[in-house]
């Protein structure tokens, strides 16, 4: 397979993978209010989802070395079997306990697909091609969370409980199956020979020097206060759209990704083209414009339009932070890096409705609003103090990265 060709069997295989495990993520969209209509208090639902994210974050931080593109295969089935087992169990668990044991499994099980799905992506990504490969595989990434909330809308009246639903979307997962079989194992320019003592001390201590860097670690931290942020708000807006009399909440995150959608397939290459660090500044602050608008703003016709300003900030980050992450990251530390970003993504997803359900149960949706507003423009400021622009691209601050290799 040449090396600069992106669109092979694998790369599409990897996103199309991809799409149905995100699928038995944002199938849970109304989890929260599940839970509550089946006697948990908001504090327990709140933590109960968070659960999910949580499991994947411990295994992140202590598994993720320890999947290479030699394991990543087998990795990737026993995690898609995990899953698929989960979710028949969400028809028996039915209190707080139960449902923590079965979302604390399935976390470790969505674990080992994205882990192993990643570590695959970033070995066979050309160089050159960095912005348009993120967008793309990032497209894989939203379009669930645009289809499964409309979809479960639409499915509900036909069924007792969502409960169903999660088990029919873990099904989905088994054709899969035959896509990752047909993948073969491929070897890997940095794959070693079992490490000697003083090797495996080198490579500890180099791993902490990355992380310690301005960029490396700013863009972990902007990574996961996003997540945290979209995940507060996917979780949670089912209970302010009836707080506020909201019809078919779950087309507002159709629309929302739509746009996140169309950004990412019409202008993949802008990603390559503009300042990185400014378009994650932008991001952010249109992000928080569309915090400050819900706020404000109740009346249900405004709730699209509003959707539209949130899928055009939260749009243009992820891709933007996902490239730079790339870009300023030695060829060794890539997939050690990734997985961090995918660590980012469940820390973010594990605080989101945990903190914004207790926000919520403390001062209501409008306080939650708020705080997400200065969270979000905090972080923007943040990213652009720590990484300033100089010239026509911007030097990362104190990484010593050429400005015409990261812009």
């Amino acid at each position: 397979m040449p090396k600069d060709k992106l669109l092979n069997f694998e790369f599409l295989s990897l996103c199309f993978i991809t799409f149905l495990a995100i699928c038995n993520v944002s199938v849970f969209y109304n989890l929260h209010l599940y839970l509550r209509t089946i006697g948990l208090s908001g504090k327990e639902a709140g933590l109960t989802i968070g659960l999910y994210s949580f499991s994947a974050m411990i295994l992140y931080v202590t598994a993720s070395n320890h999947i290479s593109l030699k394991n990543s295969i087998c990795c990737m089935l026993t995690g898609m079997l995990v899953v698929v087992g989960c979710g028949v169990a969400y028809l028996f668990a039915e209190n707080f306990w139960s449902l923590a044991i079965v979302r604390i499994v399935n976390g470790a099980g969505m674990f080992l697909v994205m882990a192993s799905c990643m570590v695959r992506l970033v070995a066979i990504i050309p160089p050159d091609k960095t912005g348009l490969a993120f967008s793309l595989y990032s497209v894989a990434l939203l379009l669930p969370y645009s289809i499964m909330p409309a979809v479960s809308e639409m499915v509900m009246p036909q069924t007792d409980k969502p409960t169903i639903i999660y088990m029919l979307t873990a099904g989905l997962l088994l054709p899969a199956v035959i896509l990752v079989l047909r993948m073969r194992t491929r070897a890997s320019s940095s794959y070693q020979a079992p490490q000697t003592k003083s090797e495996k001390t080198y490579r500890k201590n180099f791993k902490k020097k990355n992380l310690l860097r301005k960029s490396v670690a700013s863009i972990l931290l902007v990574n996961a206060v996003y997540f945290t942020l979209f995940s507060s708000l996917f979780y949670l807006f089912q209970g302010l759209a009836v707080e506020r009399g909201i019809k078919s909440p779950g087309f507002f995150f159709t629309v929302q990704m739509g746009v996140m959608v169309v950004i990412r397939l019409l202008c993949g290459r802008i990603f390559d083209k503009f300042s990185k660090v400014a378009l994650v500044t932008i991001a952010l602050l249109i992000t928080g414009a569309g915090f400050g608008l819900l706020r404000v703003v109740s009346d249900p016709t405004w709730l699209l339009p509003i959707a539209v300003v949130f899928g055009l900030g939260m749009g243009l980050c992820v891709p933007a932070l996902n490239s730079l992450m790339y870009l300023v990251t030695t060829p060794q530390s890539r997939g050690y890096n990734a997985n961090m970003m995918m660590l980012a993504l469940h820390l973010g997803s594990f605080t989101g409705p945990f903190a914004g359900a207790w926000i919520i149960d403390f001062g209501g949706y409008d306080q939650f609003l708020s705080l997400a507003l200065c969270v979000t423009v905090s972080a923007a400021a943040f990213f652009l103090v720590v990484n300033p622009r100089k010239g026509t691209g911007q030097s990362l601050s104190g990484d010593n990265i050429s400005t015409a290799t990261v812009r």
